[in-house]
C-alpha cells in the first residue's frame, strides 16, 4: 500500500532553497549595478565594509518581506507558508552568502579551474561554451575573466538570466557545503 506517499504529499513544504536562490540571483544583479546608495560590495576607497554589511542586511529584509507578502497573498490562509524558524534560516543563508560572496566566487572558480572539468585532456571536461550555463563561470580561456575583469562578469550577470541563476545556485551550494555544514557538524 502507498499510504506513505499520500502522507508525504499532504505535508509537502515549499523548498527553502528556491527562495534563497531567487534572493542571491537578485543580489548578484543588484551588485552588478555597482550602486553607491545600496552597495553590495566595496566600490571605491571611500567606502567602508559596514556600509556593505548594512546594505546586505537591508536587501535581505526587503526581499524576505516582499517574498512572504507575495506567498501569503497566493495562499488561501492569511499566513506565510514557512515557519518562523524556516524564515530565519532563509534570511540567514541570504545574508551568509552575500557577506561571503567574493570569497565564495573565488573558491568556486578555483575549485572548477583546478579540477578535471577544466582539463582539456579529461573526459569530464565541460566545453567552454557551456561554462556559463553549467558552472556559472566564464570559461578560463583565452583570458581569465573571472579574476581580471569583474565588469565583464557584471555585464553577464545583468544580461544573462541563466548565467545569474546558475551562479546563484552554485554560490548557495558552496556556502552550504563549506560554511553551514561544518558549522552544524561542529555544534553536534
Amino acid at each position: 500500500e502507498e499510504t506513505g506517499d499520500v502522507a508525504d504529499e499532504k505535508t509537502a513544504r515549499p523548498s527553502l532553497h528556491l527562495i534563497t536562490i531567487d534572493a542571491i540571483e537578485d543580489a548578484l544583479r543588484l551588485r552588478a549595478q555597482n550602486s553607491t546608495t545600496s552597495p553590495l560590495r566595496i566600490i571605491d576607497a571611500q567606502m567602508e565594509w559596514f556600509e556593505v554589511q548594512y546594505s546586505i542586511m537591508k536587501f535581505a529584509d526587503r526581499f524576505m518581506e516582499k517574498y512572504t507578502k507575495a506567498a501569503a497573498s497566493k495562499s488561501e490562509i492569511d499566513e506565510s507558508p514557512w515557519t518562523e524558524e524556516e524564515l530565519q534560516t532563509i534570511g540567514g543563508r541570504i545574508v551568509g552568502v552575500l557577506m561571503r560572496l567574493d570569497d565564495l566566487e573565488w573558491e568556486w572558480n578555483h575549485r572548477i579551474s583546478t579540477s578535471s572539468l577544466a582539463d582539456p585532456d579529461s573526459p569530464s571536461m565541460v566545453p567552454y561554451d557551456l561554462w556559463k550555463t553549467t558552472l556559472g563561470l566564464h570559461a578560463p580561456h583565452p583570458e581569465a575573466v573571472e579574476q581580471t575583469c569583474f565588469r565583464t562578469v557584471d555585464e553577464s550577470l545583468t544580461e544573462e538570466k541563466e548565467f545569474a541563476r546558475t551562479r546563484a545556485e552554485r554560490m548557495l551550494a558552496l556556502f552550504l557545503m563549506v560554511i553551514e555544514r561544518p558549522g552544524l557538524e561542529a555544534g553536534e
